[in-house]
């Protein structure tokens, strides 16, 4: 184990290494050298933020041993190069090209840093699963007010294992939750999680919150009072797994949310997902604008 963790620790440095020198590449480099390596090194920085964090993951006391699914995939299906043999090295193999992007046609400098949700993000009570990573995603992906489990609360509670950060230099910019089991996670939502955080923020909190702005908290509560949508069981029996993925609006590198959900898949997949699906309400614009740029 402490072999394995020097390693890890070894690959994360270099990973991270690999992101600077990206972001000097896009600083420094003539437009002509810039143009022609780009493409290739922005590739091998968004597969190497997603590998590091899963490394990151698999390290994590609080996860079991992940049974590993590798299959040998056709040699026409996997791509050459260094990207092809750290592709095949994730779970998720050679599914990532489901994802495609081409490369952004002004290359960005921004460093980014991913990595599985940590005990030092102050984890607090179980009914809210408040904390600091959570209020300052919740303030920086949506107009709502910041109560806590509005956008991550029943992830951080039932699920914290299968969650993960997407930082800039600005602090936390996006993130992506998981559920291995999501018909178990539904029910312990709804019959437990959702109880306690109505108690929390009743109803008539929303009529007291000028200061707050009034109709946003009112929203913010009422989400929490509407009884969620029940998934039907050939979903649940196909696509086992629950996801959940957001960025921030100043995130304009599609690769940095790839990086976000292939990393998430990975996790999954390595404890034996075969599918995962997403809810998605038909009037939240953005979450559908950003599923479909995903891809």
């Amino acid at each position: 184990g402490t072999r394995w963790r020097g390693q890890a620790r070894s690959f994360q440095r270099l990973c991270a290494r690999t992101c600077r020198l990206h972001s000097r590449l896009v600083s420094t480099a003539g437009r002509a050298l810039l143009y022609d390596l780009h493409p290739y090194l922005w590739d091998i920085r968004n597969l190497l933020l997603a590998a590091s964090a899963f490394v990151l993951w698999l390290g994590c006391q609080s996860i079991s041993a992940p049974m590993l699914l590798g299959r040998d995939a056709e040699p026409w299906a996997r791509r050459g190069g260094l990207f092809g043999e750290l592709q095949a090295l994730l779970p998720v193999g050679n599914s990532c090209d489901l994802f495609y992007h081409p490369p952004p046609l002004f290359p960005s400098s921004q460093l980014y840093l991913l990595r599985p949700l940590l005990p030092l993000d102050k984890l607090g009570n179980e009914e809210g699963g408040c904390s600091e990573v959570s209020q300052v995603l919740q303030a920086q992906l949506s107009h709502a007010p910041p109560l806590p489990g509005r956008l991550l609360g029943s992830f951080l509670s039932l699920s914290p294992e299968y969650t993960f950060v997407l930082e800039d230099e600005d602090g936390p910019c996006g993130y992506a939750a998981g559920a291995l089991h999501a018909e178990g996670f539904l029910q312990q939502r709804d019959s437990s999680w959702l109880p306690a955080i109505r108690h929390k923020y009743p109803p008539e909190l929303g009529t007291g919150g000028a200061a707050l702005g009034q109709d946003a908290l009112e929203e913010a509560v009422l989400f929490f009072h509407t009884e969620p949508l029940a998934v039907p069981q050939p979903v649940l029996r196909r696509f086992p797994s629950l996801v959940q993925l957001g960025t921030a609006p100043r995130v304009l590198d599609v690769g940095a949310s790839r990086s976000l959900a292939l990393c998430l898949l990975s996790a999954l997949r390595a404890n034996g997902s075969r599918g995962v699906f997403c809810q998605v309400s038909d009037s939240d614009r953005q979450q559908l604008s950003f599923y479909s740029k995903l891809g």
